[in-house]
Formats: structure tokens, C-alpha cells, sequence
């Protein structure tokens, strides 16, 4: 075999392969009958390569030889590459002395292998990034093999997987039923020919794989493909995967979610849900039947009026307009219970912090929730109202009396982003030295009870010093129009301090002290906070590189060393 080119045998793969690359050549000595031959030589690969359509992955640089001999065919340290030059090895033997029946022993070996790189165009029920480690024994026969090791799927994995739609439609049913007529001559001579063909060997696999997901290792789940809804999964999995003789698929272990999201279409509103951490699922046999643990949570800022509407009809107008302070919320989805049939349920909670409003507001709505949570068809109300309408909704549904953003605060909202632009400009062309910033901020105020316009103007000056390694900033927040809460300092000259000094030339270490004056409403008063922190910043594209240092920063480290050396010479 002089040169049996890769691109040549593509037609015969019926597509399968693509771009291929390299020749075959060898030489072989064959004797023995048809029925029991002998086959013994050596297939050398040199520089072939292709694409694998439907995984659209390019395995390359194979120049290594296949040898054939009395007893079977040897696999030394035959090499693959994919196309970030990453390699899978097969180490071993196949075992056959008529080429009808196989034994294996065969060891597969790869290091962050990219087994798929495919796009939407490329598959209907798979497609991105996989990079997987694997150390994977081969054994058994052909018609009985035996596969377990190990299988790691890597950080740099971005891979979706489409799930079929439960109700297919009516140009997927067709052809599922075909009635035939047994006494046509065609069919039956058909018929009787797929009856004499030789069936397949297999009697069955024994396959035990463990299986671990890491942390950065993203995952998408299609589950309506019309609409859009996908879910987006990282967290970390040990789990074990097996195939027993009679065709039982198990699937062990769970798949614990640190962070992802579920994005979700309901007639062209599109909401999402973020998973929270410690979510899982749970695999303890059957993949089909596994026990799930999933809240996903839904944000938004809305105000608490409608929702508190009944409770607040001995009130003063002044209190009840406090109420339409927007706050933030939580719409829970908690699923639970079988994978394929989970016991859905909601909630609402309001998250820990300071919000700008009473303890009243805050505790009042608290209870409310409380006694809504024993009224699950109310609680499920609200909830649809927060994800539909980002509001509650009170006895009339078709009426708030929390409002929404009026025309002016809209314009006035614009005009302020439009104003602290041209002022940072106007700053950036007068004053020289020094980085001066400007932010004009105009909001609705329901604190004192009436609806009022706020506006505020925060403004911060910086100075670098010491060959820019200390930035010195100084901030204050000025209010321009509006109430003045209780307590409150009138003026807040170099209200906010803070210094950043560089601990290394590039500032990727940093230390900063820093004073900041704020007004805390639950306290009814300021509230200063004094503290030092220490700041890394690196910019990566792989996780490992936050452990090995850049090109750049070794540069610079060596001619630190030049320098001191030539400060010692002299």
C-alpha cells in the first residue's frame, strides 16, 4: 500500500467525515483461505487528519503505525490530537486469529480532549464544547466487552443538550404506523430476506464508569426549544455510571449546582430565574428516576402597598403613600421529588438588608407573606403577579395603587444620565492633576409619605501620587432637591475616603483603606465604617491561569533581576 489518501476514502463514510487530510500506506502479507485467513504488516498513518461531522471536531496529527499480526492487532501508543494540539492515547491489543471473533484489551488515555465542538447546525440533540479527561480499559469480547475507568468532564466545557419535545407534532408522527400487505409478492421476498440476515453477536455489556463534573464546567438543558426555555447548570458531580449484561442502564451519585439560571418564556415575557447554591440532583439507580432539589429565584423591586392593601385602612395617607417605597423581592420556584414528575411549589420572601424604609414597612410585609404561605392559592397568585407584572395585585386586579414610573420621572431620569456625561466631560477638559467624576441621580421619594422628586449629585475627586502607585479619592454626595431624612448630616463635605496603594507595578496587589459615611433608614441615623481590605486583580481566560503567572509579569520579573544585578556590578 504506497499512498491511500483520506480525502479518497470520505465518500465511502457517507458523510460522516470531513476535511480529511494524510495518506495510508503499508504492507501486508496475506495468507490462509477466505474463510481463514492470515493477515500480518504494518498501517502506518501519516499526518492524517479529519472532521467528524456531527461532533464537528477535527482529530489530527495521527502518524503512528497499526500492526497486524498471527494473533490480533497492536496499538502502541497510538496518538490523536484534537485541534488545540491535546492528545488521546490507545494503548493495547485486539485479540483475533479469523477476524470474526474479537478479544479487547485496550487502554484509552486522554488529557483535556476535545471530544465535541459543534454548533445548532450541526445536531438536533447536542452541540458545544466538551473537553473530558478519561482513563478508560476496554475488555471482553466482541459479543461480551467489559468497559470501566474513569471519565472527567473539564472546566472549559460549554455543552448543550436539547431535550425532544413531549408533544411532537403532526409531521412527527408520520410513518410510526405503516400497514403492509403480507400476500405482495416484494414485501414478502423483503421480508424474508431481513429474516436470513446475520444477527448481531451481542449478548450484552458490562460498563462501569465513574463519572466527575467540575465546578466551571457549564452545562444547558433546552427544555422548549419553541419558546426558548433553557436551563444553565455549573456545580460539581461524582457520580457512577453503569450497563449491566441485560441492557439496565444505572447512574449513582449527585450533581450538586453552585451557581446557573432557568430562563423562562410565558407569551413573549421573558423572566430569569437563578438557581441557588446547594441545589442538586440525585441519582441512586435508575437516570430516569432520580430525586431532585432545585429553587430557582426570581428578583425584582416592587412596592409592598397592594400587597398590604387590607391591613392598611386606619391609616393616615401620609403612612400608607410610605408603602409605596419600592423594595426588593423574591419569587421562589421550589421543585422537588422525581426527576420526570416534580411537586412544584412557590414563595415569596424579602432578602436581609437596607432598603431605604421603615422596620415597620419591612416586618409588616414579612408577616403578610406569612400568613399567605398558609393560603398556597393566594401565595401562587402573587407570585404569577411579581413574574408577569413585576407587582402585586390587590382586591381589583386591574388597578395599583402603587404606581408605576410617571412620564416626568421617566424624562427626569434620562435628562440626569445626559447631565453627569457632559459634566464628567467638562471636568475631563478644565481640571488637570486631578480625576474628577460626577453622577446626577433623580428618583421618587415616598419616605415622608408624599411623593416627591429626589435628586442628588455625588460627586468624586482622585489623586495619583508616587509614580500612580497611591490613588487617594475623596467622594460626597450632595442633595439637590428633595426631603432631608431624619438625622441626617446637611452637609457631607469628604463624606467617603478611601486609599489604594500598589503593592506590585502592574496593581495587580493592592491595599486599600477607606471611610465611608452612609445613612441607614432602619437606624434612623449615619453610620460611618472604617476598614482596610487587600485587592487582587487578574484578568484570565482559563482557571489555571489564576496559578501560573503571564508572560508578561515573568518579563517583568526578569528585569527586576537584570536591574539588580547591574546595580551590583557597578
Amino acid at each position: 500500500l504506497q499512498k491511500l489518501t483520506i480525502a479518497s476514502l470520505q465518500a465511502f463514510t457517507f458523510g460522516a467525515l470531513d476535511k480529511g487530510q494524510g495518506d495510508l500506506s503499508g504492507a501486508f502479507k496475506i495468507t490462509g483461505t477466505a474463510a481463514d485467513p492470515n493477515l500480518t504488516g504494518n498501517l502506518k498513518f501519516n499526518d492524517v487528519g479529519f472532521v467528524v461531522t456531527q461532533l464537528n471536531s477535527q482529530f489530527k496529527s495521527m502518524n503512528d503505525n497499526i500492526v497486524f499480526t498471527d494473533t490480533g492487532i497492536n496499538f502502541d501508543n497510538f496518538s490523536i490530537e484534537d485541534e488545540k494540539n491535546n492528545q488521546l492515547n490507545v494503548n493495547g491489543k485486539i485479540a483475533t486469529t479469523d477476524y470474526k471473533n474479537f478479544g479487547f484489551n485496550l487502554n484509552v488515555v486522554a488529557d483535556n480532549f476535545r471530544a465535541v465542538n459543534s454548533t445548532a447546525k450541526d445536531s438536533d440533540l447536542f452541540y458545544g464544547n466538551l473537553y473530558i479527561d478519561t482513563n478508560l480499559n476496554i475488555k471482553g469480547t466482541m459479543d461480551s466487552p467489559v468497559v470501566n475507568g474513569k471519565l472527567r468532564i473539564n472546566e472549559d466545557t460549554k455543552f448543550t443538550v436539547v431535550l425532544p419535545q413531549q408533544d411532537p407534532s403532526i409531521a412527527d408522527r408520520e410513518g410510526i404506523v405503516e400497514f403492509i400487505d403480507q400476500d405482495n409478492m416484494e414485501i414478502k421476498q423483503r421480508l424474508e430476506m431481513e429474516e436470513t440476515l446475520d444477527k448481531t453477536p451481542l449478548r450484552g455489556m458490562n460498563v462501569s464508569v465513574d463519572i466527575e463534573i467540575v465546578k466551571e464546567a457549564e452545562l444547558n438543558l433546552i427544555i422548549d426549544k419553541g419558546n426558548g426555555d433553557f436551563l444553565q447548570l455549573k456545580g460539581e458531580a461524582q457520580l457512577t455510571g453503569g450497563i449491566d449484561e441485560s441492557g439496565k442502564t444505572t447512574l449513582t451519585g449527585r450533581y450538586e449546582f453552585t451557581e446557573g439560571s432557568y430562563d423562562m418564556t410565558f407569551n413573549f415575557i421573558k423572566r430569569k430565574f437563578n438557581i441557588k447554591e446547594g441545589s442538586y440532583i440525585s441519582w441512586t439507580g435508575e437516570p430516569t428516576s432520580a430525586d431532585i432539589n432545585i429553587t430557582a429565584v426570581y428578583e425584582t423591586e416592587t412596592a409592598p402597598l397592594d400587597l398590604l392593601d387590607n391591613q392598611l385602612a386606619g391609616v393616615s395617607a401620609s403612612v400608607r403613600n410610605t408603602y409605596k417605597q419600592k423594595i426588593p423581592f423574591q419569587a421562589l420556584l421550589q421543585m422537588e421529588g422525581e426527576l420526570l414528575k416534580p411537586e412544584l411549589s412557590f414563595d415569596i420572601v424579602v432578602p436581609e438588608g437596607n432598603y431605604n424604609v421603615s422596620t415597620d414597612i419591612l416586618n409588616n410585609t414579612r408577616t403578610k407573606l406569612e400568613q399567605l404561605r398558609q393560603q398556597p392559592s393566594e401565595l401562587n397568585k402573587q407570585v404569577f403577579a411579581l413574574l408577569l407584572l413585576n407587582r402585586f395585585i390587590g382586591e381589583n386586579p386591574f388597578s395599583s395603587e402603587a404606581g408605576g414610573t410617571s412620564t416626568e420621572s421617566m424624562a427626569r431620569q434620562s435628562v440626569s444620565k445626559i447631565l453627569s456625561q457632559q459634566l464628567n466631560n467638562l471636568a475631563a477638559d478644565l481640571v488637570k492633576g486631578v480625576e474628577l467624576e460626577f453622577d446626577l441621580e433623580s428618583t421618587d421619594d415616598f419616605t415622608t409619605g408624599q411623593q416627591q422628586n429626589r435628586t442628588d449629585l455625588n460627586v468624586g475627586l482622585s489623586k495619583r501620587l508616587l509614580n500612580d502607585r497611591l490613588k487617594v479619592t475623596v467622594g460626597s454626595s450632595f442633595g439637590l432637591e428633595g426631603p432631608q431624612q431624619a438625622n441626617e448630616e446637611t452637609t457631607n463635605i469628604a463624606g467617603d475616603l478611601s486609599a489604594d496603594y500598589q503593592l506590585t507595578q502592574d496593581g495587580r496587589y493592592l491595599v486599600r483603606a477607606y471611610r465611608k459615611n452612609q445613612y441607614q433608614v432602619a437606624l434612623q441615623g449615619q453610620v460611618v465604617e472604617t476598614g482596610v481590605a487587600f485587592v487582587i486583580t487578574m484578568d484570565y481566560n482559563k482557571f489555571r491561569e489564576l496559578f501560573h503567572r503571564s508572560e508578561e509579569e515573568k518579563k517583568m520579573k526578569k528585569e527586576e533581576r537584570e536591574r539588580r544585578e547591574r546595580r551590583k556590578q557597578e
